[in-house]
C-alpha cells in the first residue's frame, strides 16, 4: 500500500497506488494500459519545445514569478470589478446540489479581525458578497485582490466551477488543510481561507521570519512532493516570489510549461501549482512579471540529483530511475534485505503477481482450503494470497499439469496472456498477417493476446519488428509496467 502523500499549497493530486473510487474492473482494466511495452520503448522522450510559447505562458521564468508592485497592489481591482470577474468567469456555474452557492452568490457574515503584524482590522460585516470579503481583505493586508482570485482558481477552480461544493469553499486556498484530513477548525470556510492566506502570502514574504525560501537566494527546489523527481536550481528575484514558493514549494519542469493548461501524462514529476498562478493570471489580467509574451518559458535548470532508492539504482544507472523509486516511496517493492532492487533480474511469475495485486489495492481473498495450483501452499509461497487472487479473477490459469511455476521468469508471451485475460478476454479477431517477424499463429499459443496487445496499442515491439515473446521480462521493466499502470 502506497504511504498518504499530503499535497502542499497548489500542487496537482499526487497519485497513489489505490485509488477507492475505481472498481476493482476498472482496476484490472488499467493494467492494459501500460503494462507490456518493451523496454527500450519505455524511455522517456524529451519534452518538445513548444515553436510557439502555450497562451499564458509567454515570459515564464521559474526565478521571477511576480513583480513586487503587482503582488502587493491592493488597489488593482475594485469590488465591482471583482464582481464582474465573479459574474463572467462564473457564468456557468449553479449552486451545488449541497446548498454550496457559487462565489458570484455567495453570502456570508464575517468576523471582526483586529489589527496583526501582517494586516489592518477589519470589522465585522453582515451578508457579505465574495467580492466583498476579497477587497476587504486585500485592502487589510495590502495583498492585490487579483492574486486570491487567481490563487481560488489554481488551488480549488473555484472562480469557474460548474457545480460549487461545500468542501470546495471550506478548503477553498488550501491553507491549513492537509490531504485526507481537511481543514483545521479556525481556518475552514471561505471567509477564513482568505484572510489567513492573505495574510500569510506578507509572513512568507517577511525576511524576518526566516521561512524556507528568501528574496535573493538560491535553492534546490523539488520539482514534485517525491523527491525522486530532482530538484529544480530556482534563483528567486524578489520577496514576491519568495513568498509563492513558501505557500507552493514545487517549480514546474519543463514539460509541465511546454504543456500549457494541459496535464503531463503518466508523470508524477509534473506539478501545475506555480504554472497555473503564472497562466491564470496572464489569461485573466496581465503578465504578472511583464515580461515579452513571445519568450518561451524556461524551467529552473536541474539543481540536486535525487537520492538512490537502492543501492544498485542510483541516480542515472537506469532508464527506469523514477519507476523503481516511485516502487520504493509507493511500498509497492522494499527490495532485498541488503538494500538492493536487482534491476536486470528476470522478474519471477510470483513476484509479478504481487505487484499487480499490489497495484490493484490488495484487495481481500477468500483464501480457500485447498490451493488452486499443486506447486503453491502457504507454506511454499510467500506470495500465495496475491497468486489465489490472480486464479480467482482469472489474470492465470497456470499449466496443464496443475502448477504454477511460481519462480519460473515471466515471458513476453505470458504477459501478454495476462493482460488479455484481465480485460476479461474481449472479442477480437486475430490478423492474418502478423504484425511482428518473429510471431505467427502457428508459433505461438498465445498468438491471438500479443496481436491484441499490438492492436490496442501496449505494446509496439522492438525497431526491428521483433517481438521476442520468449525473453524474460526484467525488473527495471517490470517496475515502469506497474508505475503506468497505477499512474493515470
Amino acid at each position: 500500500m502506497s504511504r498518504p502523500v499530503r499535497r502542499a499549497h497548489g500542487t496537482a493530486p499526487v497519485p497513489t497506488v489505490m485509488d477507492a473510487t475505481r472498481s476493482p474492473g476498472r482496476r484490472l482494466g488499467l493494467v492494459l494500459l501500460a503494462l507490456l511495452m518493451v523496454a527500450a520503448a519505455l524511455t522517456a522522450a524529451p519534452s518538445a519545445r513548444a515553436e510557439d510559447p502555450p497562451p499564458g505562458l509567454g515570459g515564464f521564468s521559474a526565478n521571477y514569478l511576480i513583480t513586487e508592485t503587482m503582488m502587493w497592489n491592493s488597489g488593482y481591482l475594485t469590488r465591482a470589478e471583482v464582481d464582474d470577474v465573479l459574474e463572467d468567469r462564473g457564468a456557468r456555474c449553479v449552486d451545488g446540489t449541497d446548498g454550496a452557492p457559487c462565489l458570484k452568490n455567495l453570502r456570508a457574515d464575517t468576523p471582526e479581525r483586529p489589527a496583526t503584524d501582517y494586516c489592518a482590522a477589519i470589522p465585522a460585516v453582515s451578508d457579505a458578497t465574495a467580492a466583498r470579503i476579497i477587497t476587504d481583505v486585500a485592502l487589510a493586508c495590502d495583498v492585490n485582490p487579483a492574486v486570491l482570485i487567481v490563487m481560488l482558481q489554481k488551488e480549488q477552480g473555484l472562480i469557474t466551477t460548474r457545480d460549487a461544493t461545500q468542501k470546495q469553499l471550506d478548503e477553498a486556498l488550501g491553507f491549513r488543510c492537509p490531504d485526507f484530513e481537511g481543514c483545521a477548525e479556525e481556518y475552514k470556510g471561505f471567509t477564513h481561507q482568505i484572510y489567513h492566506a492573505a495574510s500569510r502570502l506578507q509572513e512568507y514574504g517577511d525576511p524576518d521570519k526566516h521561512f524556507t525560501y528568501q528574496a535573493g537566494g538560491t535553492y534546490d527546489i523539488q520539482y514534485s512532493p517525491y523527491p525522486f523527481c530532482g530538484y529544480g536550481e530556482v534563483q528567486i528575484a524578489n520577496r514576491a516570489t519568495a513568498a509563492l514558493y513558501n505557500y507552493t514549494p514545487f517549480t514546474p519542469t519543463q514539460a509541465t510549461l511546454d504543456a500549457g493548461a494541459a496535464a503531463v501524462p503518466d508523470d508524477v514529476c509534473a506539478t501545475y501549482g506555480n504554472r497555473n498562478f503564472f497562466r491564470t493570471f496572464s489569461l485573466w489580467f496581465e503578465s504578472p512579471t511583464g515580461t515579452p509574451e513571445d519568450r518561451s518559458p524556461q524551467a529552473a535548470p536541474w539543481g540536486k540529483d535525487p537520492a538512490a532508492p537502492f543501492v544498485d539504482v542510483p541516480y542515472g544507472s537506469s532508464i527506469f530511475f523514477t519507476e523503481i523509486a516511485w516502487m520504493e516511496f509507493t511500498e509497492l517493492s522494499t527490495g532485498w534485505p541488503d538494500g538492493t532492487y536487482r534491476p536486470l533480474q528476470p522478474i519471477n511469475r510470483d513476484a509479478m503477481v504481487a505487484f499487480l495485486y499490489r497495484a490493484a489495492g490488495e484487495p481481500e481473498v477468500d483464501l480457500p482450503s485447498r490451493s488452486p495450483f499443486t506447486d503453491v501452499s502457504p507454506g511454499s509461497s510467500i506470495f500465495y494470497e496475491e497468486i489465489v487472487w490472480a486464479e480467482s479473477v482469472g489474470i492465470t490459469n497456470g499449466w496443464p499439469d496443475g502448477t504454477f511455476r511460481p519462480l519460473e521468469p515471466v515471458n513476453r508471451d505470458a504477459m501478454a496472456a495476462f493482460l488479455y485475460r484481465a480485460d476479461g478476454a474481449p472479442a477480437f479477431t486475430a490478423p492474418v498477417t502478423s504484425p511482428f517477424t518473429d510471431v505467427s499463429e502457428r508459433s505461438s499459443i498465445f498468438y491471438e493476446e500479443i496481436t491484441w496487445a499490438e492492436d490496442v496499442g501496449i505494446t509496439t515491439g522492438w525497431p526491428d519488428g521483433t517481438y521476442r515473446p520468449l525473453q524474460p521480462i526484467k525488473r527495471d521493466a517490470m517496475a515502469a509496467f506497474v508505475y503506468r499502470m497505477t499512474v493515470d
